[in-house]
């Protein structure tokens, strides 16, 4: 157990850079493994995506020369591993070990992350985390380093490196080397245009934080503001100065902020004004008093953020859509005048768009493998509006983007294999089976892909040098034909109407005075190619569709939510002659052309060679270390993980300084197999049993363990579901020394553990407290089967359903123990009492309890950037305990222990980006505390020292 002081300094160390993490023992166990191995960096792949893994080693390798010097001058060897048999498209960096992975299925959402080829789309983003890890080690940083290892360095980093900075900075290097990059896309801005255009003032701290009742746009979008106007406006030594003061501690609190003043000359308040009112100058006309959307058909609401996307007509009066908002999780509803009637939760999905025909939804589902964190899969699923029936039409597979046919009876879909290569797949409606493979000479990446006809379709694709262009596809020859240049302005969501294509696109076109680019809805002629723009909007449209009477229906992002918009005059009045983007247009335009400005346009790769990478390299991997005190005992804990998260251990070192023993022990964990292999072993010298015997009786003791655990996750449909069985058996040798040799006789006590736990929870929105509908269940049961002959068992259950109020939960728990008559409890003591009684561990046990979880407010407020409350939330409960006691041979007593009260939860982000909630407790015990007989009212206050990440 750790100390509390302790706990709390490990919270800085939960890092927000890495968004996501290592899944532990996540890689199946038949991949072999491959290497590209450098003086810049270790390339990981799985057999079979070689070209890959040696663009991302020539792209490390350029970024590594080209540009370090606006960050430092310091490399570091990383490992980079490639996993690509998940369907999420995602990366990260971390430093504790030293490794960073790239998800190889390409994103589906050209708006999120651009056009780039994706794996120098990753590798990009990512590198640059590296040089700043590589450079951030200084100063007093290093200290945290030597006490801590490379945890240390994360927890310095944490308070002295806002999270924004380190996205920020990530996205610059996306935007300064190549022709793209997120800073160059119009969508990229939403976020902050949306409340400029809604007059939402919001303060810093909220912001940075964000809030459960309004919408505020991410970290990377502001940080990347931030860092872009300070390398526009204070040149491109600016932010190396700044984190090299801060890392440093120079100024120790706020080190960040006084740094920036020192080489801005400005307050860190006036330095962020600034960028801020910069990036509304660049963004947005110089007048939005005409305002181009004003017919909205959907509403908001007070307190909550609603999105409607891909809205479709079913007919002129009705509308089809997704819709999600904080309340709720995404679900198809109905639009009828007005009124909104919702037809199904959605699957879980990590896309939402969706097509539909002729009462048929058809949308891809995320699926998860049973066992292997690392791989997924991604199924088309079919749902009739009308029978309010779904259909799974494949399986295992990676499909995306699916449509369906006219006549019901095909299905299009965008399959991705583990390779890297894409095609278009023909389903069967019925069956899923694969009619036809398109063929891709051009090695096109397709997204979003419509019907033309029976023979054609049309699709936003992505070349290899990460330009954009909508296609006509054959779908019988595999013939592709653009319908409008290749580029980088992003685009997609294409919408047949006869002749025409709808689809939504980045208007860098023309630089008409008052006109800023961003994200507009367009329309190409299939006969002729004339472009033409549609609309006129401010910020980011997207989703087009148009009724059989020519109403166009489409979503405006807004600070309210993506708002659906319908439009009943629509036409074809402004064609774009001038087919290219207008690149001045871009903010941070002087920046972005110095240094290394499009160097991965030079880009040549160098002929590697690769060899067979070793599971067991760098196996042991000892690279942070964490002091521990749980009075009377004290300690340190060194950890180690190999690179690709199949093995875990640590070495501990403990003193109890009541016995003045001392203790090493080791545990390790091996998930590269089927089962997880546990086994530790400890030793303890010189422990103590104070008698009356002169000097006590002294003992060392010798503890070995070893045992399997068998994980399963079964993510699907609209609930996630996991499973674990595990068992160990432990043999502790008793060895005494001194007088204790004369008196005892030592002894090896044997005791087995065996666990047991399902949970099954429907997804959450988030403002939910809790899931809506959720059901775990768990057993243990120990045995000492050698020296005391001890058993326990015990069992614990709890459920969820709705409350009366939306985000309201009602939680029913319930445990259950026995054990022997054994004169004392062998075992630790798990069995959850009612609250505010003292621990006691009795032969029989049972607790039932109800809790009523509210939420009261949603202050957003918060103190010195450090704190910020975002919601106040509350659960009355009552508990009924009831335990038989023995008193003597035949003579048992049952006590009960019921209590009431009520827990206050103060939902919080720590240093603007760490959730932590800290809560207080009122017991009202009703029956006698047999450990405080006295005890009527207790108090508490405790918190999450358990949200270090495994």
């Amino acid at each position: 157990m750790l100390h509390p002081i302790c706990k709390l300094l490990a919270v800085f160390i939960v890092w927000p850079v890495a968004a996501i993490g290592q899944n532990f023992g996540g890689n199946p166990s038949m991949l072999k493994w491959k290497q590209v191995n450098t003086p810049q960096s270790r390339v990981i792949y799985p057999h079979g995506i070689d070209s890959q893994a040696a663009r991302v080693s020539s792209v490390i390798h350029l970024l590594d020369t080209a540009t370090a010097y606006s960050i430092g001058n310091k490399r570091r060897k990383w490992n980079v591993v490639l996993q690509n048999q998940t369907t999420n498209s995602n990366a990260y960096v971390r430093l504790a070990p030293v490794i960073s992975e790239l998800y190889m299925t390409p994103d589906q959402n050209n708006f999120s992350s651009g056009s780039l080829r994706w794996d120098d789309n990753l590798v990009i983003h990512e590198q640059r985390h590296m040089q700043q890890f590589a450079n951030f080690n200084n100063g007093l940083t290093r200290v945290f380093s030597f006490l801590l290892g490379q945890e240390g360095q994360l927890l310095a980093n944490g308070i002295t490196i806002p999270d924004y900075f380190f996205e920020g900075d990530a996205v610059w290097q996306e935007t300064l080397v190549s022709s793209q990059g997120r800073g160059r896309m119009p969508a990229f801005f939403n976020g902050m245009k949306s409340l400029w255009l809604g007059n939402k003032q919001y303060n810093w701290m909220k912001l940075r934080s964000g809030s459960l009742k309004h919408y505020t746009p991410d970290h990377y979008e502001l940080g990347y503001q931030l860092v872009a106007y300070g390398y526009e406006k204070y040149g491109d030594q600016f932010w190396k100065n700044v984190t090299q003061d801060a890392v440093r501690f120079k100024g120790l609190f706020y080190a960040f902020n006084k740094a920036i003043q020192k080489y801005s000359g400005k307050s860190y308040q006036a330095f962020r004004q600034d960028a801020m009112d910069y990036f509304k100058n660049e963004t947005l006309p110089a007048t939005t008093s005409k305002q181009p959307v004003t017919n909205y058909i959907t509403s908001t609401q007070s307190n909550n953020v609603i999105d409607y996307l891909f809205p479709q007509f079913v007919n002129n009066d009705t509308i089809v859509v997704t819709r999600r908002s904080y309340n709720d999780v995404n679900a198809f509803y109905l639009l009828v005048n007005g009124r909104q009637e919702k037809l199904k939760v959605k699957d879980y999905v990590t896309d939402d768009y969706f097509s539909y025909r002729n009462g048929k939804i058809v949308y891809a589902a995320f699926q998860s493998d049973a066992r292997w964190g690392n791989r997924d899969y991604s199924v088309v699923q079919v749902y009739d509006i009308y029978s309010r029936q779904q259909k799974q039409l494949t399986t295992r597979s990676k499909y995306f983007s699916p449509d369906i046919n006219e006549a019901g009876n095909e299905v299009l879909a965008v399959a991705v294999n583990t390779s890297g290569e894409c095609n278009l797949h023909r389903l069967d409606a019925a069956t899923g089976k694969v009619m036809a493979v398109i063929p891709n000479p051009a090695h096109y990446f397709f997204t979003q892909t419509r019907y033309v006809n029976n023979n054609a379709a049309v699709s936003a694709v992505r070349n290899p040098q990460g330009q954009m262009a909508l296609v006509m596809v054959n779908l019988t020859n595999g013939n592709i034909e653009p319908l409008t240049e290749f580029s980088f302005n992003v685009l997609g969501y294409p919408f047949v109407v006869g002749q025409m294509i709808y689809f939504t696109m980045a208007d860098t076109y023309h630089n008409n005075g008052n006109a800023k680019p961003t994200d507009r809805i367009f329309a190409v002629n299939i006969q002729n190619k004339n472009l033409y723009r549609i609309t006129q909007n401010n910020n980011g449209v997207y989703y087009p569709a148009l009724s059989t009477a020519g109403a166009l229906l489409y979503s405006e992002f807004t600070a309210d939510g993506l708002r659906l918009v319908k439009d009943t005059a629509v036409g074809l009045n402004e064609l774009v002659h001038v087919n290219r983007p207008v690149v001045n247009n871009v903010p941070a335009k002087w920046a972005l052309q110095k240094g290394a400005a499009a160097v991965l346009n030079k880009l040549s790769p160098q002929p590697v060679g690769s060899s067979d990478y070793k599971k067991s390299f760098q196996l042991f991997n000892f690279h942070s270390a964490r002091p521990f005190a749980n009075n009377p005992e004290f300690g340190y804990t060194f950890y180690g993980n190999n690179v690709l998260s199949s093995f875990s251990n640590n070495i501990s070192y403990i003193y109890n300084r009541l016995e003045k023993s001392h203790g090493i022990g080791y545990n390790a964990v091996y998930a590269g197999w089927y089962p997880y292999l546990l086994a530790g072993a400890e030793y303890v010298f010189n422990r103590n049993i104070d008698t009356s015997l002169t000097g006590g009786i002294h003992f060392n003791s010798a503890k070995v363990y070893a045992g399997v655990s068998l994980p399963f996750r079964f993510i699907q449909g609209r609930t996630f579901k996991h499973l674990t069985i595990a068992s160990n058996i432990v043999i502790e040798q008793v060895p005494y020394v001194g007088i204790g040799k004369n008196v005892f006789t030592n002894k090896a006590v044997k005791y087995s553990s065996t666990f047991f736990s399902f949970s099954n929870a429907s997804r959450m929105a988030r403002k939910n407290i809790n899931p809506l509908w959720s059901q775990s269940i768990s057993i243990s049961y120990r045995d000492a089967f050698a020296f005391v002959k001890s058993k326990k068992l015990v069992s614990r259950a709890s459920f969820t359903l709705p409350g009366l109020l939306t985000n309201h939960s009602v939680e029913l728990e319930a445990a259950w123990q026995k054990r022997d008559t054994f004169f004392t409890d062998f075992f630790s003591n798990n069995f959850p009492l009612s609250r505010g009684y003292g621990e006691l561990s009795t032969r029989r046990m049972y607790k039932v309890g109800f809790n009523y979880h509210l939420p009261l407010l949603y202050p957003d407020w918060g103190v010195g950037n450090i704190v910020f409350v975002q919601r106040i939330r509350a659960n009355l409960f009552y508990d009924y305990g009831n335990m038989l006691i023995k008193f003597r041979p035949g003579q048992f007593a049952t006590f009960k222990n019921r209590s009431t009260g009520a827990e206050l939860y103060l939902d919080t982000k720590v240093w603007n980006s760490l959730p932590v909630s800290v809560g207080f407790r009122y017991s009202r015990l009703l029956d006698t505390d047999l450990t405080n007989p006295g005890a009527v009212n207790r108090w508490e206050v405790f918190l999450p020292f358990n949200i270090i990440p495994d």
